[in-house]
């Protein structure tokens, strides 16, 4: 490893190629081999690298290796903190590490620290959207949905992207899977009847936004559900006058 990291520092790059990678970076790549290859060799490997100050990517690999070694209870603290520091850093590779940390407390049956990690993809896809990567924000949102499958939440911000997406049967699908979990909830109502109007469905759009008002008649929810209703009788023909004979 340490004649491929000195070969770098005197490989000249043409002025118009991409900026060579860092020592961290290339290091990160070896040490990720290495596990495939032999994990024990990793784990010694990374741990010596944290120790010097290898950051999170030190800590990533680490905890990759002990996952890889099938050591998952103690790969899981390492895996989370790399993903803390990576997302503070603003890495994307942030949600790779929560995606690990997560499948590695499954492996573990630490189920409360999986729904933990899927927690924190819920939050994370919410501020991917605000910052409009749609994208990224549906595949953190499918990592939470495979960590804690019971997270109604996760289903539900689901459907609200995928209709967002114009990705209606995705939607519809989620929607469902999100009323089996949430049955009587004014927001899978209100996003029911979304669906519905944007699948060009008024009659099913019309009762569960009606189906929101009375479950929470003075939630937020309702208010839309209202407001809905009232721009889809707004829109609707006049009735048809009788012809006279």
């Amino acid at each position: 490893m340490l004649k491929l990291l000195s070969s770098l520092l005197f490989i000249a790059a043409p002025a118009s190629a991409q900026p060579l990678p860092t020592l961290n970076e290339v290091q990160f790549d070896e040490c990720i081999k290495l596990a495939g290859a032999d994990p024990a060799s990793a784990v010694t490997e990374a741990s010596l690298w944290t120790q010097q100050g290898g950051g999170y990517l030190a800590r990533a690999c680490h905890g990759y290796a002990l996952a890889t070694d099938f050591k998952f209870d103690l790969a899981i603290p390492m895996l989370t903190e790399a993903a803390k520091l990576a997302e503070d850093k603003g890495d994307a590779r942030a949600a790779r590490f929560w995606a690990q940390a997560g499948n590695a407390a499954l492996a573990a049956n630490a189920a409360s620290c999986a729904v933990a990690v899927a927690d924190n993809e819920v939050d994370r896809a919410r501020a991917l959207v605000a910052l409009n990567r749609p994208a990224d924000a549906e595949a953190a949102l499918t990592t939470a949905r495979k960590l804690s499958p019971e997270n109604g939440t996760a289903w539900l911000l689901s459907a609200t992207l995928a209709r967002r997406m114009n990705k209606l049967p995705d939607a519809l699908s989620y929607i469902q899977t999100t009323a089996a979990l949430l049955p009587r909830d004014a927001a899978v109502a209100l996003e029911a009847g979304n669906i519905a109007i944007a699948a060009g469905d008024e009659a099913a759009a019309r009762k569960q936004w009606e189906q929101s008002i009375a479950i929470a008649s003075n939630s937020r929810q309702a208010a839309t559900a209202t407001a809905q209703l009232a721009a889809l009788a707004a829109s609707a023909p006049p009735p048809t006058e009788p012809q006279s004979r």
